[in-house]
Parts: C-alpha cells; sequence; structure tokens
C-alpha cells in the first residue's frame, strides 16, 4: 500500500503545510523543555522526584482542562484567532521558562515560574493542536481531513522528537535560560507564519450542546484511548523492558515505534479516503495489536523491535481514520468542539497509561504490560464495529 501525490493533490499539501508548521513551532516549545526540567528541578533547585514530575506533568494536566475549550473557542471566534492565542501563551511560558534561569538562588520562585510555564504552555498546546487542524480544514475543505490530521500528527510527534535533543544541547551550552530562549523563538517563528495566512470563515449555524457533542464523540474516543494505551506503555515502559531482559539500545523501541507512527501518516494518510476510515481503523488497530503481542513474546531486541515497528505503523493511522468519520457526522458548526473533545480521549489515555501499567506490573513482569495493551488495542477492533453500525449516515448538517 503506497501514497503518490498526484497533481491535484500537491497543491493541497502545499497548503497544508504552513498550518502545520505553525503546530510544529507550538509542540517544538513543547519538546524542548522536556527532557531537561525534571534534573533541572532536582540537581539545582534541590527539590525532590515528586515535584520533579509535578513541573512536566502540569502542563498536560493543563491541556486537558482546556483542550475542549479550544475546540469551542475555534468554532466561535475563529481558528486562526484561536491559533494566535495559543501561539501567544507558548511565547510567554518561553519568557517565565528564561525568567526561571535567572532565579535559581531563589528556588522557590523558580519552581513557581517554571509551573506557571508549564501551564500555560499546556493551554496553547491545546490551542494550537486543535485549531490548526480545523483552519487546515477550513482552508482546504473536509474532504481533506484525513491529509490534515495525518500531517498535524506528523508535525506534532516530530517537534517532540526534535525538541529533546535540541533543549538538551541549549541546556548543557547556557543553563535553563538557553532553554526558555529557544522556547521563545519557536512560537515566535510559529506567528510569523500565521500572521501570513488569513483567517477562514466562522461556520454559521446552531452548534450542537456539550451533551449531544460528547455522546457522538464518546465510541470514537474509546476506541482512541485503546490504542493510545499501548502508545503510553511503549514510551513509559519499553526502556525499562531492555534494561530489565539486559537487552542494549533500551531507547530503540521508543524511537523505531515514533519513526513508524510519524512514516505510517506520511506514506498512507491518502489511503483513509479511498478505503474508508473505519476500515483503516480497524486494519490500523489489528496491525498495533500484532506488534503489542510480538513486543510481548519477545526473547531478543529484534523482535522486539520490529513488534514496535508495527505498533507504530499500526497506531500512526487510528486518530485521523477514526478522527474523519466523526467529521463526517457532527454539525459543521461544531466541528472544533468535537474534535477537541475527542484529542482529550487521546491526552487522557497518555496520562493514565503510567500508573495503570505500573499497577499491571505488580502482578505481572514488564512483557506482560504488553499482552495487557494488545487486548485494549484489540477491543478497539470491536468498538470501531459498533461506530461503524451504530452511528449510521453521516450528519446532513456537514458542509
Amino acid at each position: 500500500m503506497s501514497f503518490q501525490p498526484t497533481s491535484r493533490a500537491r497543491p493541497v499539501l502545499l497548503r497544508i503545510l504552513p498550518i502545520s508548521f505553525v503546530n510544529f513551532c507550538t509542540y517544538l516549545g513543547v519538546g524542548v523543555p522536556l527532557a531537561v526540567l525534571p534534573a533541572y528541578v532536582v540537581d539545582e533547585l534541590g527539590y525532590g522526584p515528586v515535584l520533579a514530575g509535578l513541573s512536566v506533568s502540569s502542563q498536560f494536566l493543563s491541556t486537558v482542562v482546556t483542550r475542549s475549550l479550544a475546540g469551542r473557542m475555534s468554532d466561535a471566534i475563529g481558528a486562526r484567532r484561536t491559533v494566535l492565542y495559543g501561539l501567544v501563551a507558548a511565547l510567554v511560558a518561553g519568557l517565565l521558562l528564561t525568567g526561571a534561569g535567572a532565579l535559581q538562588a531563589m528556588p522557590l520562585l523558580a519552581y513557581a515560574a517554571i509551573v506557571a510555564s508549564r501551564l500555560l504552555l499546556g493551554f496553547g498546546e491545546s490551542c494550537s493542536g486543535t485549531a490548526t487542524i480545523t483552519w487546515n480544514i477550513g482552508r482546504v475543505g473536509i474532504a481533506h481531513t484525513a491529509q490534515v490530521m495525518s500531517w498535524g500528527g506528523v508535525a506534532a510527534y516530530g517537534a517532540i522528537a526534535a525538541g529533546a535533543p535540541i533543549g538538551g544541547i541549549a541546556f548543557g551550552a547556557a543553563g535553563l535560560w538557553a532553554v526558555g530562549l529557544v522556547s521563545v523563538l519557536a512560537p515566535l517563528a510559529g506567528l510569523a507564519v500565521a500572521f501570513g495566512h488569513g483567517e477562514t470563515s466562522i461556520i454559521p449555524g446552531v452548534r450542537a450542546k456539550a451533551g449531544r457533542t460528547l455522546a457522538l464523540v464518546l465510541p470514537f474516543g474509546a476506541a482512541l484511548t485503546l490504542g493510545a494505551i499501548g502508545f503510553g506503555a511503549v514510551a513509559s515502559f519499553g526502556g525499562l523492558m531492555f534494561l530489565a531482559a539486559g537487552w542494549k539500545g533500551a531507547s530503540l523501541l521508543v524511537s523505531v515505534f515514533g519513526l513508524c507512527f510519524a512514516g505510517s501518516r506520511v506514506l498512507f494518510g491518502g489511503q483513509i479516503d479511498r478505503v474508508g476510515g473505519f476500515t483503516v481503523a480497524a486494519l490500523a488497530l489489528g496491525l498495533e495489536t500484532l506488534g503489542l503481542a510480538l513486543i510481548w513474546l519477545a526473547w531478543a531486541p529484534l523482535p522486539a523491535l520490529l513488534g514496535g515497528a508495527l505498533a507504530g505503523l499500526g497506531f500512526g493511522m487510528v486518530f485521523p481514520s477514526l478522527g474523519i468519520e466523526l467529521m463526517k457526522r457532527v454539525p459543521a458548526a461544531s466541528r472544533g468542539a468535537a474534535l477537541g473533545l475527542y484529542t482529550v480521549f487521546l491526552d487522557l489515555a497518555l496520562a493514565v497509561t503510567g500508573p495503570l501499567a505500573g499497577l499491571v506490573l505488580a502482578w505481572l513482569d514488564y512483557p506482560g504490560i504488553f499482552a495487557a495493551c494488545a487486548l485494549c488495542a484489540a477491543a478497539g477492533i470491536g468498538i470501531v464495529a459498533f461506530c461503524r453500525t451504530a452511528r449510521g449516515r453521516p450528519s446532513p448538517a456537514i458542509s
């Protein structure tokens, strides 16, 4: 299965990429401090691992809380304007992080500045991650939703992957203030691009009530959650499994998963429109199930890495394939709110996987975690089948 852009597809892609780059800039600001903050809080400020973990997780909590708000903002005031608010929030977050580096002699103030920076960054991530998708859909049309979502994911996860080494280099060269400076420059670049592109029309019409929107999103979000649990397990416990088994290359499983995740969206994103979102989602979850099962049964690093590659290829297509089917069933005036709620399920899955997998580890070994995740991904196939049969025809309100 391959995707070869046609002459018609190329202009669409060229219109998608600038706004996806804006999203990349926001998520670069997310990724740059990730690797250095916990160590800084412990080694330089003198706090314990709990506060070190909170310095990072406070951003994800903020994202979960504000994601739905960002979706509603996109519907009500416009996607471009919502993205601009997100970039400004990320810019201020970078400034706070820069200031925290200058407050090292006052650990409490420095830590407060770090947490405030993370909370603002969570809001910025919500606005950018949600509204760049609705902005791009407005620019190229809902028929290209699969491409929009695919490239949005490539931008976000590619930026986080690139941000970690950039942050490490900046911190090693000049300390936390340099990390903050990079976190300021990234949203500035995003603002420069965003100001060069106009707003799309706010879609008129009666917006669905929150309860109705949640009812539409719930089964799609549940299937996404069951697939995302495997992603969270690979990120949290893949390296630990390698270490426990005495295998070299503890970071390789995460890297292989991430590369295949991004690659699947670039190579196969165009297949969603051709094959159908539900079919692609079921096949993707099946491939993820196979990959996670292979990690569970792996007797050496190579089969575990092969399993990680298959799981990454599969999960990479779950979000956009289910997302496009959801967008078909949501009134046009409520797409942003629905997309925000849908993404909350991904945020929650990644937030709870670590603690839940830790509980599983109390009864099973590391491979057993991936067996449980394989069962979750397989259960997701059943929910996809339910979505396909229970939701009926797409909403006539779509335009």
